[in-house]
């Protein structure tokens, strides 16, 4: 009787997956609807980028983009032509950026955060450890920053394009919905870095 229902059983279930492979055979997916390309994935004869297309207009007339996130560096909404490569003695943005052009240039003005030295106070001893006060430092992100003033633009500030990029305009195969949050003191269009460049530093 027991070995009755147990070969009823493998029976059935042997159907159930006949079916189901036969249903499964109908539904193949094609190698070419695979991925975001849509293209065979074994050669790229037919595979082509989207072109890359930024911003045109000139700068002083282009709208901002909304940062991505707290403090997220600007992307730069203009035609950058003519403008790179910037070198420590040429900056063509410090000319419209600077705070003291930025307003009548229509531009947003380098925020406080680029004329002050954040570096540690911190040195390299004769074998090779990071010392504060003549005292070793074991774990360096728990060495707070300094905030020294500057005059100037600082040194570390002067290539632009290292944190600050064009963005390119084109269609987005998945929609991205992502929607950036900032803190009440904080927003899309300002920077407060200054006032919390050591939050989570012991």
């Amino acid at each position: 009787m027991k070995l009755t229902k147990i070969a009823l059983g493998l029976t059935a279930a042997a159907a159930i997956l006949t079916v189901a492979w036969a249903d499964a055979k109908k539904a193949t997916i094609t190698e070419e609807s695979l991925g975001l390309r849509q293209t065979n994935i074994y050669h790229e004869k037919d595979t082509t980028g989207d072109k890359t297309m930024y911003s045109t207009a000139p700068a002083g007339t282009s709208k901002k983009i909304e940062r991505a996130y707290e403090n997220a560096p600007p992307m730069i909404p203009h035609d950058t032509e003519g403008m790179l490569p910037i070198t420590i003695q040429n900056n063509a943005c410090t000319g419209c950026h600077d705070p003291a052009v930025a307003p009548a240039m229509n531009a947003t003005p380098l925020p406080a955060s680029h004329f002050t030295d954040y570096r540690p106070e911190t040195k390299l001893s004769s074998s090779g450890q990071i010392v504060k006060n003549d005292k070793p430092i074991e774990n360096t992100s728990d060495v707070l920053t300094s905030s020294k003033k500057l005059t100037q633009l600082s040194g570390s500030r002067f290539n632009c394009t290292l944190c600050h990029a064009p963005q390119s305009q084109g269609e987005m195969p998945i929609a991205n919905k992502f929607e950036a949050e900032f803190r009440k003191n904080s927003s899309s269009s300002s920077s407060n870095l200054s006032d919390v460049i050591n939050e989570g530093v012991k």
